[in-house]
Parts: C-alpha cells; structure tokens; sequence
C-alpha cells in the first residue's frame, strides 16, 4: 500500500497540543491546582492568596506557554512535516520518502500508532513520530491500513525512566 500524505498546520497543531498535554508534568500541575484548591475551599484557615497562587501559577505558565510555543512553531512552513512525504507499507519495511531522504524502517522497529487529531501517528522505538493525515486514505482503504497496521505492529511498552535507551 502507498500513502502520498501531507500535513496541514492544523492537523500538526492539534497533534502537538494533544502531546504536550498528554505529559505526566500536565498532571503533576494539575493535581497539586487542584489539591491546593481543595484544601482553602474545606480549611478557611489556610491564606488562600499563598495557596492559590502556589497551585495555579505554574499550572497556568505551562499551559499558556506550550500553547504558544506550539502555535509559534506550527507557523515555520520549513518544518519537515509539512513536505508531501511518501509511506511505502511492505510486509516488511515501511519505506518513508521525502525531499529530505528517504527511510526503510522496519515493522519490528515501530512501537505502536493510534488515530488522533485526524492523523495517523506510528510511534518508532527510537522515539521519533511518524504522521500520516487521515485525508490521504481514501474511505475505502481506512480498513485494509488500519488492519494492515494491526497485523504489522506489535505494541510494545513504553521505555522506563531506568531502561537503556535503544540502539
């Protein structure tokens, strides 16, 4: 199967805001907000300003920040991600090809994918993220690529904080 596919900037802006909120440091903040929140609403005995403030600053600087700096970046029309790029899907090898180069990976080589934000995201061991726009699959082909990828991915753990980095 062939799939000539190019990525809009918002498809790449959706994709980059859902990964940056899906951080485990999205949650730490939003806990301790909440947490914080939580306590000056059941003890009035707490200086609520310190308390507040303490919780909700930082969740509020990395929520706007990453917002920026995404939407900042989604504007650079040189970015890699916007050039048509060719996926080449072999019962062994996925063969990606660009103005930039070209690639073989192969399928053992290939962590996991899931549809979101209108793209196809196939996620490498080494931990870089392929994007294939959802547009570029015909309805009719959307089932054979989702089986193919099915059948040619085995989904393998995300690496630990301890585990040596792949080679």
């Amino acid at each position: 199967m062939i799939i000539e596919s190019t990525i809009s900037q918002r498809e790449f802006t959706r994709h980059a805001l859902s990964r940056y909120f899906r951080r485990p440091i999205f949650y730490v903040f939003a806990f301790v907000a909440a947490i914080l929140t939580a306590f000056v609403i059941y003890d009035p005995s707490i200086p609520q300003a310190p308390a507040l403030l303490g919780g909700w600053i930082p969740f509020l600087v990395y929520a706007i920040t990453g917002f920026v700096l995404i939407q900042r970046q989604s504007r650079n029309r040189d970015l890699p991600i916007y050039q048509p790029t060719r996926y080449e899907l072999g019962r062994e090898t996925l063969i990606v090809s660009a103005r930039s180069g070209r690639s073989e990976i192969p399928w053992s080589k290939v962590r996991a994918w899931r549809k979101l934000g209108g793209v196809y995201e196939l996620q490498l061991i080494n931990g870089q993220v392929l994007l294939i726009s959802a547009r570029a699959i015909g309805p009719r082909q959307v089932g054979a690529f989702e089986r193919m990828l099915r059948n040619r991915i085995e989904p393998k753990p995300e690496p630990g904080v301890f585990d040596e980095p792949a080679a």
